[in-house]
């Protein structure tokens, strides 16, 4: 069975809480994602920055100048490495989220979006169904 570790990308775009919301934006519209984790220096997750978070510049040209740490959202929805694909499924359904971090006590080590686990039950789905005609066979 796949955990959280198995199907998550270990390449994460990040961003630290002091960097500038201007940069968080061109970060977002270069490397065309939605959010960003943010990490301390340790690598600690301390929050996520998003594209709807990042709408406030439109407002105001003066909040491009403030720091990530501002705006963010603090309270993140994450799961624990070992975490299964019932549990990952359940976090997208219940909060409807389109990707979440994945942590090894409170360091960002991944993320796994929507697809990520969608393509990870198709492949466990096609690994039954092999391990299902090869006992049937011998």
């Amino acid at each position: 069975m796949f955990t959280a570790k198995d199907i998550m990308n270990p390449r994460v775009i990040t961003i630290g809480p002091n960097e500038t919301v201007g940069e968080a934006i061109q970060i977002l519209l270069d490397r065309r994602i939605s959010g960003l984790p943010v990490v301390n220096d340790n690598g600690d997750l301390i929050g996520v920055i998003t594209e709807f978070a990042l709408l406030a510049a439109a407002y105001d040209g003066k909040v491009r100048n403030d720091p990530v740490s501002k705006h963010m959202t603090k309270q993140v929805l994450s799961v624990d490495e070992n975490a299964s694909l019932q549990s990952i499924a359940d976090t997208f359904i219940i909060h409807r989220v389109r990707r979440v971090p994945v942590l090894r006590a409170n360091s960002l080590i991944g993320q796994i979006s929507r697809r990520d686990l969608l393509r990870a039950v198709e492949a466990q789905g096609k690994l039954n169904q092999e391990a299902i005609a090869a006992a049937a066979k011998g």
